[in-house]
């Protein structure tokens, strides 16, 4: 991997304090920015308190529920519509977090809002650590000070989601990646290996990660032989499987289909892939009553037989709207990056959140910064020949699941954390261009 070393105050420095500032300057602003992020997120959330339902419905409300059931012994099982069954709705480590801290007395809506601004604050930590890692100083800075204040990560550090454990495990997952592309050992193999085995149990997607990046890496590792790297491939791959399988066999016991890590997939491609949703006003977005299009069981039926006739029925809807399923792809993307109804996606999203819609525009507006900006970053990075492959693997993942189900702006999330380390980069680009063209 190859560093960027341009950095215009470090290029100024010429007496002892700007030899410390040189030296400490990275820590001490990562301090301004959690700071910063601390207090834009604390009031954020502080909005909610006080509210007879801060969250009024969807994930957040669920994973609450779920995790108090858990934390009174209750098991995996539902809070909402079919309570008390057996589900796998969502991967189990939030859920399981949530509850640890229930049991510790963190139990209320509020107290966990709070829980997830915390977490939330270890974003800006990560985000920092990876454009430090992967280009310097100022890079780093920049990154940190960017994710502190992004809308995109504070509006759902207060919604009780995964996406801010999520967002902290991916960060790890591409710092041990780098690690294992500059050192494929053992030791850095089975670091890759915990760390996108947590990612997958709190978002399942993210399994392409190691499905992408692993064999990437261990074919450019040239300089070792078959044998070796198909042994680093199998350790990866072993820790994986090994953090996965409590979950999958538990499962495997309470399910009559096969759930590997969640039931949710029938759910999110159906509301996405219906006669309404190819064309007319939620073109693009999602619409629960597409459920009805799903076959009725036979019987009593868990979750997962409800999955598996979901997805049937998503695909039997795909097959009859394959003539729009294009510009329905394309309309996915401009709801989710902000650029198609926007008003509407914006106007939904704020009340499926619970919250004002300023915060979601806030969101929406500043994203096509951060993107503007990691464009930028992104085309300095290839010239300069810096390795971005760990950070554009998110944004492809991302892209995917987009096109799948539909469009929002909680789904570009995840990619996220790359487009803010690249904006970082983008803007250290801009200021060197500036102080080298005075």
């Amino acid at each position: 991997m190859k560093s960027n070393t341009s950095d215009p105050i470090a290029n100024s420095s010429g007496n002892g304090n700007s030899h410390w500032l040189e030296q400490h300057r990275f820590g001490a602003a990562l301090l301004v920015s959690l700071v910063v992020g601390g207090v834009i997120r604390f009031f954020y959330v502080l909005s909610f308190f006080g509210r007879p339902e801060p969250i009024i419905s969807g994930d957040g409300l669920s994973y609450h529920l779920e995790a108090l059931r858990l934390a009174d012994g209750l098991g995996y099982t539902a809070a909402m519509w079919d309570v008390g069954a057996q589900a796998a709705q969502h991967p189990p480590l939030w859920v399981t977090v949530l509850a640890g801290f229930s049991v510790l007395g963190v139990d209320t809506i509020n107290e966990q809002q709070l829980l997830g601004v915390f977490i939330g604050l270890l974003v800006i930590v990560v985000a920092a650590m990876i454009g430090r890692l992967v280009f310097g100083d100022l890079g780093g800075i920049a990154a940190g000070a960017i994710a502190a204040i992004y809308p995109g990560f504070w509006v759902l550090d207060a919604q009780i989601l995964s996406e801010p454990i999520a967002l902290v495990l991916l960060g790890i997952s591409i710092i041990t990646f780098y690690r294992f592309s500059n050192q494929p050992n053992v030791r850095h193999a089975i670091e890759v290996g915990l760390s996108v085995g947590l990612l997958v149990l709190a978002r399942s997607e993210q399994i392409a990660l190691l499905v992408l990046l692993a064999p990437i890496f261990l074919f450019k590792a040239t300089y070792l032989s078959i044998g070796r790297r198909a042994m680093l491939g199998l350790i990866v791959i072993g820790v994986v499987a090994l953090l996965l399988s409590p979950w999958v066999v538990h499962n495997s016991n309470r399910f009559e289909e096969p759930v590997l890590i969640s039931s949710n997939m029938g759910v999110g491609l159906l509301t996405g892939n219906c006669s309404s949703t190819f064309e007319g006003e939620l073109k693009g977005f999602y619409d629960m009553k597409c459920l009805k299009y799903a076959d009725k069981p036979e019987g009593e039926a868990d979750r997962s037989v409800m999955d598996r006739l979901q997805r049937e029925a998503a695909i039997n809807q795909i097959r009859d709207n394959l003539d729009k399923l294009p510009m329905a792809i394309a309309a996915r993307y401009g709801r989710a990056f902000g650029m198609y109804r926007t008003n509407h996606t914006v106007t939904e999203v704020a009340k499926w959140h619970g919250t004002a819609t300023w915060p979601v525009w806030a969101w929406v507006v500043s994203f096509w910064v951060v993107l503007a900006l990691a464009l930028i970053g992104a085309a300095a990075a290839i010239r300069s020949g810096i390795d971005i492959l760990p950070l554009v693997v998110p944004i492809l993942v991302m892209l995917a699941v987009v096109a799948a189900f539909f469009g929002e702006p909680r789904y570009h999330t995840l990619a996220d954390l790359s487009f803010v380390v690249l904006a970082g980069f983008g803007l250290v680009t801009i200021a060197t261009k500036f102080q080298n063209s005075r």
